[in-house]
């Protein structure tokens, strides 16, 4: 099973309605775009002195000549968009999609401007007309691409600042989520646990109270040291993650393994976000059991650009959630990379893969 973090879905903005191929939308443009190409073309006869009598009734083949490649116009910049929408999503390289897009445009209209012309010439084309009718199917094919152009911009600028917005939402999420993640680790729960094992080591175990306090220490040196921080190096979030493994370890015995396979070094000079591993360790002793007789196995290993973090599932009474840790988690990630976090559980092991950088 893949976890997918999905949204609310609302209803898009108009200018991002119209533009779409849904029945209603291709049906209100067909009939807008007719309706201006009609209205364009009487007014052509009507100003142009051309023949006598074409003013009662233009043939239907220069209706169908003009409808057709109007809506063309418009349904090109259209297909356009979209596609470049996949390539040069908004608002990645703004510039060099406007320019594509305005020199396709101009290039269709002068093909369209042929073909009209080439089918209203030998009715409208008189010697007094030919020049009119040319200049006035000329605008009316820029007015048509100046509306379409319209569109998409609208579209494009809703796209920007719907994506200015998400963007600082997630801003202020990364901070919120930084802070917890500071919080979580100096909280008087966790605190107590510690010094309270800390406590009985120095009584029984001194030499063992020593190396708990240094990884109690690093622990809490790491969190300082990378709380401004974006990314870390992968190697240096391993030795936190070992540090923070160690206190927990020492808490809770045989009920805790953990496995860290070796990773290549060019894979350990890759970056990753910090405090990613505290959350994913801590994920897994939250919603498992860790005892003796069902110890909770963590495996750790880097391959293929992603770190993993798997564990087997001794799952308490409690429900296996993912929505609030890992969605913080992924919505971090989406600030930081186009690759996503992939979240994988069959019955038997749950796994998380964090792209590298």
């Amino acid at each position: 099973m893949k976890y997918t973090h999905q949204n609310k879905k609302e209803k898009p903005d108009l200018a991002l309605r119209l533009p779409s191929y849904a029945a209603p939308s291709v049906i209100i443009r067909f009939t807008v775009i007719s309706l201006i190409a009609t209205v364009i073309l009487h007014f052509i006869v009507y100003v142009v002195d051309g023949p006598s009598g074409v003013n009662l009734r233009i043939p239907a083949v220069i209706y169908v000549a003009v409808i057709i490649p109007f809506n063309l116009a418009v349904e090109l910049q259209i297909i356009l968009d979209n596609i470049l929408e996949r390539f040069l999503p908004v608002p990645t390289k703004m510039k060099l999609r406007f320019i594509l897009q305005i020199s396709v445009g101009f290039l269709f209209l002068i093909l369209a401007h042929r073909v009209i012309m080439y089918f209203i010439e030998p009715e409208l084309g008189g010697e007094n007309s030919r020049p009119g009718v040319i200049l006035g199917m000329a605008a009316g094919l820029i007015f048509i691409q100046m509306v379409a152009n319209s569109l998409t911009l609208a579209r494009i600028s809703i796209k920007w600042l719907n994506s200015q917005e998400i963007i600082a939402k997630m801003k202020r999420e990364k901070l919120e989520m930084d802070y917890n993640s500071l919080q979580d680790q100096l909280n008087p729960h966790f605190l107590f646990n510690n010094l309270s094992v800390l406590k009985s080591l120095i009584i029984y175990d001194p030499e063992v109270a020593v190396y708990f306090t240094e990884n109690f220490t690093d622990v809490y040196r790491y969190v300082l040291q990378s709380k401004n921080k974006k990314l870390v190096k992968l190697k240096d979030e391993l030795e936190f993650m070992k540090a923070y493994f160690a206190l927990h370890k020492e808490r809770l015995g045989e009920g805790l393994m953990l496995e860290h396979n070796n990773i290549s070094v060019e894979e350990l000079d890759r970056e990753i976000a910090p405090l990613t591993g505290q959350l994913l360790i801590e994920n897994a002793i939250k919603h498992n059991i860790t005892s003796k007789e069902t110890p909770l196995e963590i495996t750790v290993f880097a391959k293929d650009g992603y770190l993993s973090v798997s564990n087997n599932l001794n799952l308490r009474t409690t429900s296996y959630s993912t929505k609030t840790g890992l969605g913080n988690l992924i919505g971090r990630y989406k600030m930081l990379t186009e690759k996503q976090i992939e979240v994988h559980r069959d019955e038997k092991k749950f796994e998380v893969k964090v792209p590298l950088l």
